[in-house]
Parts: C-alpha cells; structure tokens; sequence
C-alpha cells in the first residue's frame, strides 16, 4: 500500500477522511480495515496517523469537518506560521488535515509549531516495568490495562503486562487461557505472546487458549480481525491465519496443522461467565477441561468411555458436581484417590479415577 507522497489527490482525501472518521467514531467496519492496512504498510504513514491522532486529542472536542473550508484553514495556518506550501508532499497533506482540526479552535499556531517540534525529535524507548497476575485454580479474575484494555484470565492462568504501553506496540505474554476486548489504536498493535504463537489485534474482541500441557493453540475471534503468527524470532515471524468474526483456530504447535471454522464462538469464551458449555464432545475433552480449570489429575479406565459424548452446560459448578452430573448422565462412576503426605510433608494433587459401568 502507498506512502501519503506516492498518492494522488483523491488518493489523499479517502485516508484523511478514513482517519477523521475513525477520530470521531464514525467509521465503518470497511473504512477502519483500509486505514489499519495503510498505516501497517509504512512507519510514515503510522507517523502522519499519530500526527494527526495526538492533534486530534489535544482539540478536545468533535467538530464536522465538512463545515469548514479546508484550503483557507490551511493558508491561515501557513502565514501563522510562515511556512510555504511548494509541493503535495508529505508536509503538506499533514499540514492540511491538521488545518481543518486546528483552526475551528483557534489552536492552530501552537500546535502545529509543537507538531513540526515533536516530529523531529528521534526515538527514545523508556525501560519497561512487567506486573503479572495469576488466577489460582478454580477462579477467575479480570484486570483493565494502561490503554484502557479489558483482560479475563481462566484458572491456572497467568499474565505478564507493562505497566504503560509503549507508543509503538502493546505486548503482554500470555500462559493459560485469557479473553480479550481490547481498545482501539490503529497505530499501536495489541499483540498477545504465547510460547509458540503470536496474535496481533488493533480494537477487537477475542480469546487465546495456550497452556503449556497441551499443544494445541486455540484462538477464537468474537469481533474486529486478528492476525495469528508463528514467530522463531524478532525477525522471522510467519503468517498461520487471519481470522474473520465467528471463527475458531486450532493450531497444533508441533506438528504446525491447523483447523480454521467457522461457528458460534460462545462456547470457546463461555468460562469468562462461569460457564462450561459441551456440544456432543468426548468425555476425554470433558476430563482435559476440569483438570485444567481444578488442577485435578484424572484418569480414564476403560475402552468405552471414548465413546460416550456428552451435550452439557456447567454454571459454575463444583468439581464434585460435575463428576456426578456425568455419573447421572452415562454409565460412569468415579472414586477419589488416597492421597498421603509426600517425605517433605506436602500432599500430592488430587487424583480422580473414572471408569465405566457398563458391562
């Protein structure tokens, strides 16, 4: 996709209005998509987007750009400013986007002299500081990030986060499972690490399933686009999907397979609501699922008991409760094993044993 410099004046005027648009909210899912492409294809055009964004922010109020007249806005900008407008570069169309949010409040000479200050100034990354939080098994927790953010973590789950994002990219490292409604900046990815994978989002709703004791990555995306990534690196990093709403990955981390659907994805995030929702799954998916969510070692005896599919919703049940709603259920029975204290004085995790009673 072009640079501002490489575009046409029409070309110019879809991304300054795709850009006013999403300021203001009034973008459609269509123009967000195009504006999110471009600003992705060069870091001149994330600059001019971040530019025009912090000018913007600064003005404090909405106004409706058809109302006022572009070119004279910008000419009273140029004399405020004594500056000369020779070509359409670069220079220009900020200067002619910036005319038409900065004039209607009489802002205009000292934002942009502190625009043309700011834009020359070189990079300087300021030493992170990571918080993590750990959701101990069998709850829930919800956290609100610098950028405005939500997170829900499942149980066993952790998540490593800056404390201020930086102005290029937000990255938190994910272990276990979290949902995501993530707050819109088209100049600054959401980017979830895992320990195979990476997904990238601007504004969107989706969730991440990654524990270490599986290989298989799951990503579910309930709104807005996110890009799944395989990364061996900080430079070799390659595309596994690119999900649409309503679509389920399954990728296995080992063998590098994938499963792309398309389905209702509530069941993948129901848990964030203290639900557990099957649909004609196995008892051993069931069985993986309780032993993450209580930490709970089970095991299966029996040949059959792969047979036995269940369709089943669990609002915040005990571990208890589930095994005897799948006892009810299907020709199972279950026993707790004796657990005796280990030479240190600690207990062993639990362990469930379940078999059949089918004869």
């Amino acid at each position: 996709m072009m640079n501002k410099d490489d575009m046409n004046s029409s070309e110019h005027d879809q991304i300054d209005a795709n850009i006013i648009n999403y300021l203001s909210g009034k973008a459609s899912n269509e123009e967000i998509f195009q504006l999110e492409d471009w600003i992705k294809s060069s870091e001149q055009n994330r600059m001019y987007y971040l530019q025009v964004k912090n000018i913007w922010e600064v003005s404090g109020k909405p106004f409706d750009p058809s109302d006022i007249s572009t070119e004279e806005a910008l000419e009273r900008v140029l004399k405020l400013n004594h500056i000369e407008s020779t070509k359409p570069g670069f220079w220009y169309y900020l200067q002619r986007v910036a005319a038409v949010l900065i004039i209607p409040l009489m802002l205009g000479s000292f934002l942009w002299g502190r625009f043309i200050h700011d834009s020359g100034k070189s990079g300087i990354t300021d030493s992170i500081v990571y918080n993590e939080i750990f959701a101990a098994y069998g709850t829930r927790s919800t956290l609100i990030l610098n950028d405005g953010s939500k997170v829900w973590l499942n149980s066993g789950s952790s998540l490593s986060y800056p404390v201020k994002f930086t102005n290029q990219k937000r990255i938190v490292k994910l272990k276990g499972e979290a949902y995501f409604e993530v707050h819109s900046d088209l100049a600054r990815p959401f980017i979830v690490q895992t320990r195979s994978i990476n997904v990238m989002a601007t504004g969107t709703k989706f969730n991440v399933q990654a524990f270490s004791a599986s290989n298989e990555t799951q990503v579910s995306l309930v709104t807005g686009k996110v890009s799944v990534n395989k990364c061996a690196g900080e430079n070799n990093i390659s595309k596994i999907a690119e999900l649409k709403p309503n679509q389920h990955l399954i990728y296995n981390t080992v063998s590098g397979e994938k499963e792309l659907n398309n389905e209702d994805v509530y069941r993948y995030i129901a848990w964030k609501d203290g639900k557990l929702i099957f649909r004609g799954e196995s008892l051993s998916s069931i069985v993986d699922k309780i032993s993450q969510l209580y930490n709970v070692e089970i095991e299966m005896r029996g040949k059959n008991l792969q047979d036995f599919k269940y369709r089943a919703t669990f609002q915040d049940e005990s571990l208890e409760e589930i095994l005897k709603l799948l006892k009810l259920s299907s020709p199972v029975d279950y026993r707790e094993v004796k657990r005796n204290p280990l030479p240190d004085g600690s207990f062993p995790k639990k362990k469930i044993i379940i078999f059949s009673t089918k004869k």
